[in-house]
């Protein structure tokens, strides 16, 4: 399942997006407001951040200050009270408290498809490339291009945040794993073999950016 992560003290607001969540299939983790953004330190990235406490517009900045969690997905939550005061939000999408399961999931699509460009049907394209997130398939031109786990893993992950550079260590950390414990030329390795695979024409989206790291242009 997919990771939320709800930026909220305990409170009945914060139990309900999290049952919410897990109706939606998402596996929710609270993360306390003391200073740390992720609920544990080997916590990989999630698929969602859902902002519901006051000190969302601190939340915010940290998490746009940060390597990897800046490209995630985030969704403010506020009250009644909070929408009629005027207040400026920030964050990818804003939805109002009470909320359904129906309009959670309707807030949700438009906050990735503002940060990854995922269309409906979990398919991110880039010209001919279309990389499917619900079946795991890769097609350039509606033809099925075979990547190992892995390779799909990264391919995925560059794909989804367009125009972002990311060193090796964020990227050993995002698609591997904090326990993975392979070096920097595990990268180099599978970028090298994923451009192999997507060919001349789209090899070139995956660009090096001389000692920092790659980006994917979409």
């Amino acid at each position: 399942m997919s990771e939320a992560w709800i930026y909220a003290p305990a409170s009945p607001a914060a139990s309900e997006t999290a049952r919410l969540l897990a109706e939606l299939g998402f596996t929710p983790h609270r993360v306390e407001a003391n200073g740390a953004l992720r609920p544990r330190p080997d916590a990989r990235q999630p698929a969602l951040a859902v902002l519901a406490g006051d000190d969302w517009a601190d939340v915010c900045a940290r998490l746009r200050d940060d390597e990897l969690l800046c490209a995630v997905p985030c969704l403010v939550t506020i009250d009644q009270e909070g929408l009629e005061t005027g207040e400026v939000l920030d964050g990818h999408e804003l939805i109002v408290r009470p909320f359904t399961a129906a309009e959670l999931r309707a807030r949700i699509a438009r906050a990735r498809a503002t940060t990854h460009g995922i269309e409906p049907g979990d398919v991110v394209r880039t010209g001919d490339l279309e990389l499917n997130l619900a079946t795991y398939q890769v097609t350039i031109d509606g033809v099925p291009i075979d990547f190992t786990h892995m390779e799909y893993e990264l391919l995925k992950f560059l794909m989804t945040h367009p125009g972002r550079v990311f060193s090796r260590e964020a990227l050993l950390s995002a698609v591997w794993g904090y326990d993975y414990y392979g070096g920097a030329r595990t990268v180099d390795v599978h970028v090298r073999r994923v451009r192999a695979k997507l060919g001349q024409e789209h090899a070139a989206r995956i660009r090096t950016v001389r000692s920092v790291g790659y980006r994917f242009d979409a």
